[in-house]
């Protein structure tokens, strides 16, 4: 397994498209961080970036192993997490990255843009539309 920050070195600049299908989207890059990092089962049935946050009870149904935090005012995602934003007009996916590092104005997240197609990238981000994120969740 790798480390979150052996993960952003390997990937940074990459495209990263771990199904195949819709070239290098932000889902990609968790799923292939999930993989490679959190060493957890995929997410089945999930497409779009905020069905992983949505869609959440569903999955610790089939016993998954990420626990779901819900996005309040003044609390900040941990090194690690995976922060999921919701759909918004020009975006009726939602977003979906990997947290860097976070304080409450701000979040600096690992992620790609599927819309632009450009790869995986560091980005900074306010908490506008973020529902939550997801942790790994302690055995």
């Amino acid at each position: 397994m790798k480390t979150l920050q052996e993960f952003v070195k390997a990937h940074l600049g990459s495209r990263i498209d771990f199904d195949g299908a819709f070239g290098a989207q932000c889902v990609d890059l968790a799923r292939q961080y999930w993989e490679e990092v959190w060493d957890v089962p995929q997410p089945p049935g999930v497409i779009d970036a905020a069905d992983f946050f949505t869609k959440h009870e569903e999955r610790q149904r089939q016993r998954l192993c990420m626990d779901r935090h819900n996005y309040t005012a003044g609390t900040v995602p941990p090194e690690g997490a995976v922060v999921v934003f919701g759909p918004t007009v020009t975006n009726q996916y939602g977003h979906i990255g990997i947290c860097i590092d976070a304080d409450p104005e701000t979040i600096q997240l690992f992620e790609q843009n599927g819309f632009k197609q450009d790869g995986a990238k560091i980005a900074y981000r306010g908490y506008e539309n973020v529902l939550g994120w997801l942790t790994k969740k302690e055995v």
